[in-house]
């Protein structure tokens, strides 16, 4: 029974297997032909044909050139090319009979890639041969539309010969150009170099282009040179004339020669829109706006200077006698305050160096104002004269005023000095009668020799102050010498008063403890010696202070916060 099984299992088997081997055969024979099918259909395009058509055309040139470069090309793919995807159709056939399905399969896709390459070759061929064959009627058909255009542009040219000026000359030879163009075109054509027709045909379309815009823009050209620059050119002229006729001048600048060259400019550029040389006409022409604007901004400023110095010279001629005066009056100023003061700011050097400017700017101005009477100098340089002129008399005027108020100040600084040598006086007397109040046993050195010092500089300044010519640069020095030592005579007086007095209410408040301390007694010892002998008020404070501290912490400020709040009360009432 099993042997049975075991027959029936490979008999299963190698149906199966059969059944296989007939789908894969059957499978990739219908891959093999759809290829060959393809391939069929490649060598069935027209190629062959379309070569002898064109061959029979009688080529030449760059068109005879491409023919046999796509002629050598399709040689190459029916010669090698068809026979190779054959070859690999066949082999992959035999591969299939011979059930190697694999290797079969792997043939087949190398004849597909074949196939796919040729196809891409051959339909680039063919199109190719396609656009040699319509060349020529594509060719003929812009051709007619060119030759329209031409007879449009030639008649449109007769028609406006007078607006094209000498230009017409050049364009009747561009059109003669285009002509020969057009032959050389019909040369290509009936020698069959249809390809090099086709760039003739490019080129004509470019030249056509390039003359109808010069055709646009030629008469708008020579009208901008009649109907503007002209007409500027001839009222640069007239008013040049009318300016002269008023006594105008131009010293940095010859109008008429300009004016020429100006109208030399403007010939070049005719001659390059004679020559269609536009671009080179632009640039002269541009050139030429910029010579004619600069020549009217010339020409206004001088018209606006002449204003300018006809509404400005009553106030310049015033304003310099108005700063001739202010110099005389300074001059008699320092020479009036040079007796009561010693000056030393180069005062008398100064009032002469504006003297001085003041003469130069004088005569500047006269000479210009004759220059105008005889017409020699243009208004241009008088304005920029006369803005000079005001902008320094404005800073010699101030730089007077200042000098003025300077020596002024030396009056208003002896009074407040002398005011102030008063007051410090009385604020000496008031530190010593406050000393005096507390009934002291005695001040420290350095107090004393402050005090004496400050009260010899406040006598010695007194004497200076007496003098027939007061030096104020020394007065102002001693006097802040003075002001400075009374201020700190002021705060010695404060401390010595606060040291004292708080050495006294700590000694009071410590009493109560001599007897149970010890070392309050010696500390209260130790305090007074230097308060009744030494007068250094301030150790003996720290002394007396530093022993209450140690017995009743605390002590010390609330003496202090009770002494300031009496001694704010008593100053309040």
């Amino acid at each position: 029974m099993g042997f049975v099984i075991f027959l029936l299992l490979i008999v299963v088997l190698g149906a199966a297997g059969y059944a296989t081997a007939i789908f894969m055969t059957k499978k990739q024979t219908k891959v093999i032909e759809e290829l060959s099918e393809k391939k069929d259909k490649l060598m069935a395009v027209p190629i062959a044909d379309t070569f002898y058509t064109l061959k029979n055309l009688n080529l030449t040139g760059q068109t005879k050139r491409t023919y046999e470069t796509w002629q050598a090309t399709w040689q190459t793919i029916t010669r090698f090319r068809f026979p190779e995807i054959e070859a690999a159709l066949v082999s992959a056939e035999q591969y299939i009979q011979k059930l190697n399905f694999i290797k079969g399969n792997q043939v087949t896709q190398q004849a597909e890639n074949l196939i796919e390459e040729t196809k891409a070759e051959v339909d680039k061929i063919y199109s190719a041969l396609q656009k040699l064959l319509d060349s020529e009627k594509q060719n003929r058909a812009e051709l007619d539309l060119l030759q329209e255009r031409y007879a449009s542009m030639r008649k449109d040219l007769l028609a406006h010969s007078f607006s094209f000026g000498e230009a017409l000359e050049t364009l009747e030879k561009r059109l003669a150009y285009l002509e020969l163009d057009f032959a050389k075109f019909n040369t290509l054509t009936n020698e069959g170099d249809h390809l090099e027709a086709k760039e003739v045909l490019g080129r004509i379309e470019n030249e056509m282009k390039e003359f109808e815009s010069i055709v646009e823009q030629v008469p708008q050209f020579l009208k901008e040179i009649e109907t503007e620059y002209n007409e500027q050119v001839e009222d640069l002229k007239q008013g040049y004339a009318r300016m002269v006729e008023e006594h105008y001048q131009f010293s940095k600048i010859s109008i008429p020669e300009e004016i020429e060259k100006i109208e030399k400019t403007i010939e070049v550029a005719r001659a390059h829109i004679a020559a269609t040389e536009l671009e080179e006409a632009r640039q002269q022409l541009d050139k030429v706006a910029r010579e004619i604007d600069q020549l009217y901004d010339v020409m206004e400023a001088e018209i606006e200077a002449r204003e300018f110095v006809y509404r400005n010279k009553a106030q310049v001629e015033k304003r310099l006698n108005q700063v001739l005066q202010s110099n005389r009056y300074v001059n008699i100023e320092v020479d009036r305050v040079s007796q009561n003061y010693i000056l030393s700011n180069n005062e008398f050097v100064r009032v002469q160096e504006f003297a001085e400017q003041l003469e130069k700017e004088q005569e500047a101005v006269q000479y210009y104002s004759k220059a105008m009477e005889n017409h020699q100098v243009p208004y241009s340089v008088v304005k920029e004269h006369y803005e000079l002129v005001l902008e320094k008399l404005n800073s010699i005027d101030e730089d007077q005023t200042d000098l003025v108020n300077t020596l002024s100040d030396l009056r208003s600084q002896e009074k407040a000095i002398r005011d102030g040598l008063d007051v410090f006086e009385l604020d000496l007397r008031n530190m010593k009668r406050t000393i005096e109040k507390y009934h002291l046993p005695g001040l420290p050195k350095e107090y004393l020799e402050l005090f004496f010092a400050t009260s010899n500089r406040i006598e010695q300044l007194w004497q200076k102050m007496d003098r027939v010519k007061l030096d104020m640069n020394e007065i102002n020095a001693a006097n802040n010498v003075i002001e400075e030592d009374v201020e700190k005579l002021d705060i010695f007086t404060e401390q010595i008063v606060d040291n004292a007095q708080l050495t006294e209410y700590m000694i009071q408040h410590a009493n109560r403890y001599r007897l149970s301390h010890p070392e309050i007694e010696t500390a209260i010892g130790r305090a007074l010696d230097l308060f009744n002998h030494t007068f250094k008020y301030d150790e003996s404070l720290q002394i007396i202070e530093s022993a209450l501290e140690q017995v009743e912490p605390g002590a010390g400020n609330r003496v202090r916060q009770n002494y300031q709040s009496e001694k704010n009360n008593s100053l309040f009432f």
